[in-house]
């Protein structure tokens, strides 16, 4: 029926109209029986600043905020969840109340469904507290506040959960969280934003974090009960945790550090939300028991984080149940699109425009509902229903525009600013004859006057002219001169040159007018006749031109005596109607000239000016019509032609400055009939070419469509009108019936989106066409709408003139309206830069041309001062910030010319916006030679867009001055190519040229004017709108890589090292009143040490931690070291277990009783996992002094090996008080300041990981050598004796004393010897030595014979030497005698001085071999002052003298390591085969002198024995475990008994005996360390062995170091087949068997440097450096000159290190250069053959015009950043040597680019200058302070000069470390 109706209607009978369509009437029923129901309510909506206007029910605010709230209530009803929604809802009264307002609600419902408990939970579900009543007077008594919200909790009874109870509700909460065991967790995004200030931002985001326990109803003044806030920032650097609370004020006291200075100090601008979840899934885990919710305040997202965002977040998800909310404050699509994945659903990701949307009530009610329902740690959490609460605003719906408002509405516009006006008078003679000109005096004057009355500091000037300038003001005068002088012009007869007086004219305002300010507005009048006798009116057009743009000046042309041809001739002269970006023309024509007094032309003259600033609005006019069958072919018609209508009266004003048109036209939906689409469309948007438009319209022709969709219509213009980017204000004539069908498949209701149309622009009906409804288009478009049906009246449309005689009256009726509204249309000010900007990342090419150098100056001036600042926003182009990966428009620069393209900024440079402001300014004019070829711009287009970003939309804005033809068809070829390639949108702003192949849009302007700043700033807003659109070639929101079902965490990539150490840390909780630790100082203690132990490699082959805080009596462990196998372990430990709530704390620290405790259950305990033999360190930070003494517990902890190092965190506590904690210390008394705490310090962490991991030392407990300590102690020392003494007694208590290890002796003197402690190896000895000595005194004898001390010594130590001796001098007097016996007496003797006198220093050269072995200090309190200075230039000589004698004692046990400091586990297979009694006799004997060689016991060297004989394998011998001492062993092998042979067998079954050691030896149940090295040592006696399967006895030499020893004088093949050291010795007997027998001092020797190098490995040599990576950084401010230098180095370099090749496993090289720019001459992925390399090699060049700043650190980025592309691979050590020449660097290096270069990357500097300076961004490369080895100073880089002799073995040692802590990889 719908067809047969259309068709009916397109026949469109003339004599009646045609029946309406008939549609099937669908059966009645009867209407069911409404029995209302009516529900009082009492509400809480929170977050919403009280008004007293909210007491008035009148007035606009009650009513916003009314309708507001009733629109949020009906929307909760339409999930259908709460029943049948309310008939209506009237809000009666608010109340103000604390943190929101109450209202008092009447919801009238149909039935009884409605009761009050489901209105309740429908407004609750909103976050409106309720309370609900049946009647009024309930509500009425009192009006109470609601008291209760609705509490949400994971699961009903939850396993898992702890038993908790509930708080009353405080005011404002939305729910409860206090009967939740919860952590909750804060992401917040901190930086720099796109749209206002990082101050502002962080602000707002304090006072919604603040906000958040409040709502979800946790206690406001005492601890919470299970419930814990965190805070993590992130997108400055790497995340950093602020703190966490338990309580609101902890709470708050963590969010006060969320200023810029503590979060965000360099205004970095990333947005890695990664890695905030990387961080969250490293580092917290959910608790059995606890609830886990992670909320994100993000600004914005990095799109090439998007596959690994959403695998970390499905982990966080699905792993450890965390619930996970976002809130995303941006308006990117494409970013909204990414991070919606990440949250639990749809109901957890809440987008918002910005931070000023973060306190939104439905915000703050959605995350604490996030924060009520977290999930508790189980397989199955809760799945929320997709819902989200709309965002509640009391701002009413964007209004019509206002007409124009003036600071004074009585005035005219122009009155706002000042003017300077120039009267530009006609003399002619026809005007002298006829009065004219006295006419034209006078209006003059009558015009001064009223512009002076509007604005006194108004002046004028007066040209008169004819035929030559008759007179002329000398300046611009106040108006009583200017009256005066134009009273007195004299008058001249002559016929008038109009170009006389324009060049005048324009000569006068160039000189004399202020034309150039921007406050000023100047004015030319231009009063004339008309005539042009000479006929020289286009010979002004060009004067004309410069006056109205390069003078800025409006013209008022008044024409005396108006004709046809004095109109049209005035109107010529002054370019009226010409609507460019230049001040428009008024032209005021009067019949007869006194017609010009009257003051009607004055003031409607007046009304007519504008401001400078104010004199462009730009509109745009939207045309809609409608083409369905209802209005039929001739209907449509008419509406066209009356469009066409419009069109070509305001064809001048259609320009990019003034007006654009857009056109619109509905009927149907598309496919509303199978196969039919398109019936309803935009034709046009935004156009500015009135020619493009009018054609346009008039070669269409419109199908008509089966339906009238009203809502389509309103919808397709709401649309075309948010793409209008740039217009000042709106019109939209809107032709339709008014009427539209209501079908099930079309034509919904469009009151929205007509309410949205109006929102957005001043819409004017059209009533047209047959069964039309006028009421009811003028309710859509809100107009009395133009009655097109009464105009028609009975016309005939059948033919063609008919409907154009229409159409002509339709639009005369419509032209007013529009002239009317442009009228009233007011734009003062310079138009905003585009805001917000660009949120979507976008890399922006810009291609410029001109052809014309004034053009291309133009273009240059636009560019630089408008379009960059636009782009990126008012915010970002007042920023220096330099532009990086994360800033959304990033740009590239580029010129073209004929087959040519200069590149002058590529996406790599990133430079800051003043920076690329500069460079564009900078750009020369070059003309160009033949055709400007912009097909080879697009071309080139393709290669600059490669250095761009992944994700980002390739956009072009291309602006020239030409377009020539001939290369129409190769730029579109180019574009489509590019297009296809890289994706993207082109904009084009054209100079008077020709369309622009490709371009997506387009501006044609005749001249681009810098002085009109209005129309600059418009073009670049336009040029701005539609760069910013986003269309990149590879979509963000492909789907990423499903996550396997348990995510691997990332373990953080660590540096490799010598040694990596177990490390006890110890940490100060106690709260004394002088310094108290607090929750939020112990977070800063938490966030150290996550800088600082995330540098170590953690498990069973790195390094093991225990964590323990003290205070009082007491220790809490964290965790010990059996609980850390890997880094989550650690991570779990640091973030979860280690807590400052875990106990109560105390007032005193006993640190006696914490040492202790740590000994006895941590170092003495078995199963805590203490490998004795590691390297290990106690770290303890204390706040202050101890409550009892702790020297004896601190040396016995020493003497175990363990190195002590003490943090300070104190500012009274003084470096002589925190030495006693420990061997070296460090100070950081301002540990707890809000910006330079202990939680930044970097510096301090990697002091602490170079002193333990640099390499391994000698330790206290394994020192073989004998220390002396030779001390004054004459009456010179009386002042200085108990500093001496505890020196001393600090420098000897740590060593392990035994006969085996070292020896102590201490020599006090004056004029002789006084009672030395002579060599001991006891401990007790020592200490009751010491204790005596501190209560003596200095001698009373003034004499000082050391040399008598010498003596002493001399003969104590004798000449036999088993061990290395260390003298050390404790001196400080000027009277010492006898110094020369120090080297004549103890030459073989390490000597060093540690003298507290500096000043005399050079007289105890005779004491030592080197001025070096002096250690000099300020005073005695200085020799107990252990503690370390962060400046590297000053270190602490007495830490220096201990470092002295451990390097020495280091380079001894290298060349030879002592047999008694080896601990290993040694496994002795004795062959009983053929023994006799005697001869078994003697071999106890030997095993008991072998063993005797070394210390044995638990923490040394561990001895087992097993014996077989024959094919017997008796368990006779003993483990490992029994191995405790020297003398058990001994004991044990003398309990040995000779066992017999089965059978007298005489073949030895030695594969059986090796068998039996593995199965029952190797064991860690029998004592076996599998972390130490183990040697097997065959006793072998028989001549023959019983030949069985070896494999099982194999695999001994994969579990230890197997030696053989004959003892028959023979070797055997079988035998050696056991060994993998290839040592097989024999002696001729076991009779003659001895420890001095040279077989068996072979064997101990090879032993011993077996041993030795496990400990210290031999350097590999660089040669066999081949699994390598290098990478040279080479600086281009060494000048081409160094070009060969450089050449040469790398030739020897590629020929002494490494091996490369072609195999692609062998050592590889790449080459990068920097200046300004960086260059990649070849990375790793191309050819590394040596030929290859050097081919590349002889090509390289340094550029020197890339010399300006050395930009190093884009040259770090260009590897760091690209490591794929680059070619660096993880599982291979990378070096990258910095080859410098610059002093300094801009920028610097940042800490986190530092600490990311050198966590993976060994770093090294080669410096080329030709002093010894170390340049200031050195240690920035090294990422250490202490990195002296890792510089080079070489000035000619000569490969092999001393100077460079560092860089071998730095690369040697670094390779150790890789092949040491990465063997698997090598």
């Amino acid at each position: 029926m719908l067809i047969a109706g259309s068709v009916m209607l397109a026949i469109a009978i003339a004599s009646e109209p045609p029946m309406p369509p008939y549609y099937e009437m669908p059966t009645t029923t009867a209407a069911p029986t409404i029995q209302p129901v009516v529900i009082f309510a009492t509400s809480f909506v929170s977050g919403i600043a009280w008004s007293t206007d909210y007491t008035n029910p009148n007035s606009n605010s009650f009513k916003t905020l009314a309708t507001s709230i009733s629109n949020n209530i009906t929307s909760a009803y339409s999930q259908n969840k709460f029943g049948t929604a309310p008939l209506s809802t009237q809000i009666n009264a608010f109340k103000q109340d604390n943190n929101g307002v109450d209202f008092y609600a009447e919801l009238i419902y149909p039935d009884t469904t409605a009761t009050t408990t489901s209105v309740t939970n429908a407004l609750s579900s909103l976050g409106y507290m309720t309370n609900a009543f049946i009647s009024s007077t309930s509500q009425c008594s009192g009006l109470a506040s609601p008291l209760q919200g609705v509490t949400t909790n994971p699961t009903l009874n939850p396993s898992n959960g702890p038993l908790v109870t509930t708080q009353p509700m405080i005011m404002g909460a939305v729910c409860d969280a206090s009967n939740i065991a919860l952590t909750n967790i804060f992401l917040v995004d901190v930086s720099v934003p796109i749209i206002g200030t990082l101050d502002d931002k962080l602000s707002k985001i304090s006072a919604y974090l603040n906000n958040a326990a409040s709502l979800v109803n946790l206690d406001q003044t005492n601890r919470w009960n299970n419930q814990e806030f965190r805070l993590v920032v992130y997108g400055a650097n790497e995340p950093i945790p602020l703190g966490r609370a338990r309580s609101q004020n902890s709470w708050n006291s963590v969010v006060a550090n969320l200023n810029s200075t503590v979060v965000n100090p360099v205004n970095a601008d990333g947005h890695q939300l990664t890695d905030a979840l990387r961080f969250v899934y490293n580092n917290y885990r959910t608790l059995p028991g606890f609830a886990g919710n992670i909320i994100v305040v993000a600004d914005g997202f990095d799109f090439d984080e998007a596959q690994s965002s959403t695998t970390i977040a499905n982990a966080l998800k699905s792993q450890y149940f965390y619930s996970l909310g976002v809130i995303l404050m941006s308006t990117s699509q494409a970013q909204q699109g990414i991070v919606q994945q990440l949250a639990s659903d749809y109901a957890y990701f809440y987008p918002i425009d910005s931070v000023d949307y973060l306190m939104n009530t439905a915000v703050l009610q959605t995350q604490a509902q996030w924060i009520c329902s977290a999930y508790y740690p189980t397989a199955a959490p809760p799945t929320p229903p997709p819902t989200r609460l709309p965002l509640i605003t009391t701002q009413g719906t964007t209004t019509i525009p206002n007409a124009r408002t003036t600071v004074n509405p009585l005035l005219p516009p122009i009155a706002q600013c000042k003017q300077n006006v120039l009267f530009l008078i006609d003399q002619s003679q026809t005007l002298l004859l006829d009065g004219g000109y006295s006419n034209a005096i006078q209006f003059a004057k009558n015009t001064a006057n009223a512009l002076s009355s509007y604005n006194p500091q108004t002046t004028f000037a007066f040209v008169v002219f004819n035929g030559f300038v008759v007179s002329e003001s000398s300046q611009y005068d106040n108006l009583a001169t200017f009256v005066s002088l134009l009273s007195n012009v004299p008058q001249s007869v002559g016929t008038s040159d109009v170009t006389v007086g324009f060049n005048e004219a324009l000569n006068f305002i160039q000189t004399k007018s202020q034309y150039n300010d921007d406050s000023v507005t100047s004015l030319l009048y231009y009063i004339t006749d008309g005539n042009d006798y000479k006929g020289v009116i286009p010979n002004v057009y060009n004067t004309t031109l410069n006056i109205r743009s390069q003078m800025q000046t409006q013209i008022i042309g008044v024409d005396l005596i108006e004709t046809m041809q004095s109109k049209n001739n005035v109107q010529k002269t002054i370019q009226y109607g010409v609507y460019d970006d230049y001040a428009q023309s008024i032209y005021v024509g009067v019949a007869q000239p006194s017609d010009v007094l009257d003051p009607k032309v004055t003031n409607s003259t007046n009304y007519q000016l504008t401001c400078k600033d104010s004199s462009n609005c730009y509109v745009g006019l939207t045309f809609v019509i409608e083409t369905s069958q209802a209005e039929g072919s001739n209907y449509v018609d008419v509406q066209t032609r009356a469009v066409l209508n419009v069109l070509s009266y305001y064809q001048s004003m259609i320009s990019p400055f003034k007006m654009s048109v857009s056109m619109i036209y509905f009927s149907a939906p598309d496919n509303l009939i199978p196969n039919q689409s398109g019936q309803s469309a935009s034709l046009f948007d935004q156009v500015t070419d009135a020619m493009s438009a009018i054609n346009t319209l008039n070669i269409t022709v419109f199908s008509l469509g089966a339906a009238s969709d009203l809502q389509l219509g309103f919808s397709l213009t709401a649309s075309s009108l948010r793409n209008g980017y740039s217009q000042d204000n709106n019109m939209v004539v809107f032709f339709a019936r008014g009427a539209y069908e209501k079908l099930s498949n079309c034509c919904p209701d469009p009151s929205a989106d007509a309410a949205t149309v109006r929102s957005l622009a001043t819409v004017q009906g059209v009533v047209i066409g047959p069964y039309s409804s006028k009421p009811q288009l003028d309710a859509l478009t809100g107009s009395n709408s133009i009655d097109a049906n009464s105009i028609i009246g009975t016309t005939a449309l059948d033919t063609a003139d008919n409907r154009a005689s229409v159409a002509k009256q339709i639009s005369d009726a419509i032209l007013p309206k529009i002239n009317s509204f442009i009228n009233n249309q007011y734009c003062p000010g310079i138009p905003q830069f585009v805001n917000p900007p660009c949120e979507d990342p976008i890399d922006t090419l810009i291609l410029l041309h001109a052809d014309d150098k004034n053009n291309w100056n133009s273009i240059l001036n636009f560019t630089a001062n408008q379009l960059v600042p636009d782009l990126l926003g008012a915010t970002g182009s007042s920023s220096s910030r330099a532009l990086t990966t994360s800033t959304p428009m990033n740009f590239a620069i580029a010129s073209y010319y004929y087959l040519d393209v200069l590149i002058h900024a590529d996406f790599n440079y990133l430079y800051s916006p003043s920076d690329y402001q500069s460079l564009i300014k900078s750009i020369t004019f070059r003309a160009t030679k033949g055709t400007a070829t912009l097909s080879t711009a697009y071309k080139k287009a393709i290669e600059i867009f490669q250095d761009g970003r992944a994700f980002a939309s390739k956009n072009v804005i291309l602006i020239t001055d030409t377009m020539d033809i001939s290369d129409m068809e190769n730029a579109f070829s180019e574009h489509d190519a590019m297009v296809q390639l890289v994706g993207g949108y082109t904009s084009a702003l054209t100079i008077n040229t020709n369309t622009i192949p490709g371009a997506d849009y387009q501006i044609n302007i005749n001249q681009l004017n810098i002085n009109n700043k209005y129309s600059n700033r418009q073009l670049a807003n336009s040029l701005t709108q539609h760069t910013c659109t986003y269309l990149p070639m590879q979509p963000p929101t492909s789907p990423p890589v499903p996550p396997s079902p348990t995510l691997p965490g990332p373990i953080p990539t660590v540096k490799a090292r010598n040694v990596w150490p177990d490390i006890t840390i110890l940490v100060d909780t106690s709260i004394s009143a002088d310094n108290a630790m607090s929750d939020l100082l112990f977070e800063k203690l938490r966030a150290f040490l996550d800088i600082l132990l995330g540098k170590y490699s953690v498990g069973e082959k790195g390094s093991r931690f225990t964590i323990a805080t003290y205070d009082g009596d007491s220790v809490q462990y964290s965790c010990i070291f059996a609980q850390i196998n890997n880094y989550y372990d650690l991570s779990s430990c640091r973030n979860e277990q280690f807590s400052f709530f875990s106990k109560t704390h105390q007032t005193y620290r006993n640190i006696a009783s914490a040492l202790s405790n740590i000994r006895q259950n941590v170092y003495e305990n078995s199963t805590s996992g203490y490998r004795s033999l590691n390297e290990n360190f106690l770290i303890v930070f204390t706040l202050g002094s101890s409550s009892t003494p702790f020297s004896q517990e601190l040396s016995n902890i020493q003497r175990k090996g363990i190195r002590t190092i003490a943090v300070g965190l104190s500012s009274s506590m003084s470096n002589t008080q925190l030495s006693a904690f420990a061997q070296s210390a460090y100070m950081v008394s301002n540990w707890n300041s809000s910006y330079t705490g202990i939680d930044t310090n970097y510096d301090l962490a990697d002091r602490i990981y170079q002193t333990t991991t640099k390499k391994r030392s000698p330790s206290s407990s394994n020192f073989y050598a004998n220390i002396v300590y030779i001390v004054d102690q004459s009456a010179s020392t009386y002042t200085d004796h108990t500093n001496i003494v505890q020196f001393v007694s600090d420098s000897v208590t740590p060593y392990l004393l035994a006969t085996t290890k070292t020896k102590i002796s201490i020599v006090p003197f004056s004029d002789g010897v006084i009672s030395a402690l002579s060599l001991t190896s006891s401990p007790l000895e020592l200490d009751q030595y010491v204790s005596s000595w501190k209560s003596s005194l200095s001698s009373s004898s003034y004499t000082a014979n050391v040399g008598s001390a010498i003596q002493y010594v001399s003969n104590m130590i004798g000449t036999t030497e088993d061990r290395p001796t260390y003298i050390v001098y404790v001196i400080g007097g000027s009277n010492l005698t006898g110094t020369s016996y120090s080297k004549q007496l103890l030459s073989n003797c390490q000597l060093y001085a540690a003298n507290y006198n500096i000043s005399t220093a050079s007289s105890y050269n005779d004491l030592v071999t080197s001025q070096n072995n002096i250690f000099s200090v300020s005073s005695s309190n200085s020799l107990v002052d252990r503690v370390a200075p962060f400046d590297v230039t000053s270190p602490n000589p007495i830490l220096q003298l201990a470092a002295a004698i451990n390097d020495n004692q280091q380079a001894k046990d290298s060349v030879s390591f002592p047999t008694s400091s080896i601990a290993a586990d040694i496994i002795l297979l004795l062959d009983e085969t053929g023994l006799t009694d005697s001869d078994f006799s003697n071999m106890k004997k030997f095993l008991q002198d072998f063993t005797s060689q070394f210390t044995v016991g638990p923490t040394s060297t561990q001895f087992a024995l097993q014996t077989y004989n024959g094919r017997t394998i008796p368990h006779d011998g003993f483990h490992l475990f029994e191995s405790t001492s020297n003398n058990v062993v001994n004991q044990r092998i003398q309990q040995l008994t000779l066992a017999k042979a089965t059978e007298n067998s005489t073949d030895a079954d030695l594969a059986g005996a090796i068998e039996q050691e593995v199965f029952f030896f190797l064991t860690e149940a029998n004592g076996w360390r599998d972390d130490v090295t183990t040697y097997t040592i065959i006793l072998s006696h028989a001549d023959s062995f019983y030949t069985r399967d070896t494999s099982t006895a194999m695999q001994v030499k994969n579990m230890t170091t197997v030696f053989a020893l004959g003892l028959n004088n023979m070797r055997f093949d079988y035998v050696r087949n056991f060994t993998n050291t290839g040592f097989y010795e024999t002696v001729n007997n076991v009779s003659s068997l001895s420890i001095n027998s040279p077989a068996v001092q072979d064997l101990i020797h090879f032993l011993d440097n077996d041993y030795k190098s496990s400990v210290y490995p031999e350097p590999i040599p660089v040669k066999d450096a081949v699994k390598a990576d290098f990478i040279f950084l080479v600086d281009n401010t060494l000048g081409s000159g160094f070009t060969p230098n450089v050449r040469s180095f790398l030739n020897s370099f590629v020929e002494n290190v490494g091996n490369f090749s072609t195999s692609g496993n062998d050592t590889k090289l790449a080459l990068v250069t920097y200046g300004k720019s960086v260059n990649t001459a070849w990375n790793l992925g191309d050819l590394q053959d040596i030929i290859s390399l050097k081919n590349q090699i002889s090509k390289f060049q340094i550029v020197t015009s890339d010399s300006g700043s050395s930009n190093l650190r884009r040259a770090i980025d260009s590897v760091i950043l690209n490591e794929q592309s680059f070619g660096v691979a993880s599982n291979r050590p990378n070096y990258i040597i910095v080859i410098s020449g610059s002093q300094t660097i801009s920028p610097n290096i940042d800490g986190a680019t530092s600490r990311h270069l050198n966590t993976r990357y060994s770093t090294f500097v080669i410096q080329t200058n030709f002093d010894n300076t170390t340049y200031t961004y050195t240690p920035q490369v090294l990422g250490t302070q202490m990195g002296s080895d890792r510089v080079a100073h070489s000035p000619d880089l000569q490969y092999g000069n001393s100077r460079l002799n560092g860089l071998e073995p730095w690369i040697s040692k670094e390779y150790m470390a890789w092949a040491l802590t990465f063997p698997e990889t090598i």
